[in-house]
């Protein structure tokens, strides 16, 4: 079956320009080896972006030190020896500086991205076939909104660049307001991906993995929520739940295994798109897995054992949450084929285990080159968004509802049962205490996903205060607790690339 993470791989050369793409080309400028000269330059267009999804700088170091290890999930793992480790630890800390490398990745991936579309955007007359294009435009249009959500929560203002950047005169251009990037694109965006974009069915089993109508949908209800715009959130994030195309998968664990029923679930709405093939081009480690794994004290060591859940996390969980066992890999257990490994309970005492699975999905033996991939968006957060915006509407019953599905997955698909199921159902009925319950369980739900630093720094600007208790202190593998240089008005947003003021001669200003 024709599906998109394998037809892509024949782009590799297209999507592996220079990693350092802004270092060499400031903002985007057109690279000549991704001109079109015909109608399947588009498509090979789109198809570039899509390559994104699983790249270094959106799936590895970077990924990680914006969107995971600052959270209260998280600690750095990994081992003090390790060349990356001291580096990597100030996302931890809230020690990084302008310097820090995994901040430019970011914004290199993003903008690099946010080129692709523009390219197929400012070349997509070439295509004759109207409905072929309105395809284009949608999925172009709905990935330049990914990538400047993206840049937006982690950087605040950052260059508007709609088009492709052709005069030198141009390269340096100055922060524009978030509000105008809300405003001027990510939503527009959005709004036409949605109104444009083919549904999952419509799509067919041979584009499964592409954008859809609700992808686009879903990633606006999430825009909204960030924004506190509670009516459009649930509007938003209710029409992918009453379009009937997305749904929750039946059993949690294996909603992340390294298969393609896995990555192609009805409740993945974006994916990163790897997955490996003995042939030369594909025969390759997988960005979002080598850096994870364990490092063990009994020769069972695999990855780069970067990204240890906290003990924080590990308390947070309810007493027989199946959850816990699903995301948190500890001292002592068995990977089948590999052996019972022994963690290292200093650094690295826990390991995640969405990335961890028997030695038999290991292709060709290799911990990294499974097929695991990052999940930006699923179904169950679309359904956390829309309790949540009915609670702060004051739609208890609807919120309880929706909390209530996600909750029921978890526990197995049963109904609670006094004493002999997990999970009771939440009937809380005060307003701020059912957020909070509700934040907790996206925190657990979407645990090592990469959301809840995020959802933490939006929460506390309904809750001051919020992000102070989450973040200034963690417990470390000794027991001792370790206070971080958090501070909210500080640390809310990262700081702007020293690189990337350096190309643009200071026309971009620090945060």
């Amino acid at each position: 079956m024709k599906k998109i993470a394998i037809i892509l791989i024949f782009l590799a050369g297209f999507s592996a320009c220079n990693e350092d793409f802004l270092d060499k080309e400031p903002l985007g400028k057109l690279s000549q080896d991704v001109l079109f000269s015909q109608e399947a330059g588009v498509e090979n267009g789109i198809n570039a972006v899509y390559t994104m999804l699983r790249s270094w700088d959106l799936v590895g170091f970077s990924w990680f030190g914006i969107c995971e290890l600052p959270s209260d999930n998280s600690n750095t793992g990994s081992h003090p020896g390790d060349g990356s480790f001291a580096r990597v630890n100030t996302f931890n800390m809230f020690t990084y500086d302008a310097t820090t490398s995994e901040q430019n990745g970011w914004w290199s991936g993003n903008y690099k991205g946010i080129a692709y579309c523009n390219v197929v955007l400012d070349n997509i007359d070439v295509l004759k076939d109207e409905a072929a294009k309105t395809k284009a435009i949608a999925q172009a249009k709905f990935f330049r909104a990914f990538f400047y959500f993206n840049l937006v929560r982690t950087f605040g203002d950052v260059p508007k660049i709609m088009n492709v950047i052709t005069d030198p005169a141009k390269y340096a251009l100055p922060r524009s307001p978030e509000e105008e990037i809300y405003a001027e694109i990510i939503i527009p965006d959005l709004i036409y991906a949605a109104n444009n974009l083919p549904t999952r069915a419509q799509w067919g089993n041979a584009n499964l993995g592409r954008m859809t109508k609700g992808t686009a949908q879903g990633l606006l209800s999430k825009v909204y929520l960030f924004r506190r715009d509670y009516v459009n959130a649930k509007k938003y994030a209710a029409d992918v739940i009453n379009g009937g195309e997305y749904n929750l998968y039946s059993n949690y664990r294996n909603l992340f295994a390294p298969t393609l029923e896995a990555m192609y679930a009805s409740e993945i709405m974006i994916a990163g798109q790897f997955w490996w093939g003995a042939e030369t081009s594909r025969n390759i480690n997988s960005e979002f897995v080598k850096w994870q794994g364990v490092r063990s004290t009994n020769s069972k060591s695999f990855g780069w054992a970067f990204g240890s859940p906290s003990k924080e996390l590990y308390n947070a969980y309810e007493t027989g949450d199946p959850r816990r066992e699903a995301t948190i890999f500890v001292d002592g257990e068995n990977v089948e084929g590999h052996g019972v490994v022994k963690l290292d309970l200093i650094n690295a005492p826990m390991a995640y285990k969405k990335t961890i699975w028997p030695k038999s999905y290991w292709n060709t033996g290799a911990y990294g080159k499974m097929s695991c991939n990052l999940a930006y968006l699923r179904f169950a957060d679309v359904l956390l968004i829309y309790a949540e915006a009915c609670n702060e509407l004051g739609e208890t019953d609807d919120a309880l509802a929706k909390l209530e599905m996600v909750r029921k997955r978890a526990r197995g698909n049963v109904e609670y049962v006094d004493g002999t199921t997990p999970l009771p159902k939440i009937t809380e009925r005060d307003k701020a205490a059912l957020r909070l319950l509700i934040w907790k369980e996206r925190r657990i739900e979407l645990a090592t996903e990469g959301h809840r630093f995020f959802d933490i720094i939006r929460a506390d600007k309904v809750v001051p205060g919020y992000a102070n208790l989450a973040l200034k202190t963690f417990v470390n593998g000794t027991g001792e607790t370790v206070t971080t240089s958090f501070d909210v008005t500080k640390h809310s947003k990262f700081l702007i690339p020293q690189t990337q003021i350096d190309l643009t001669f200071g026309a971009l200003t620090q945060n």
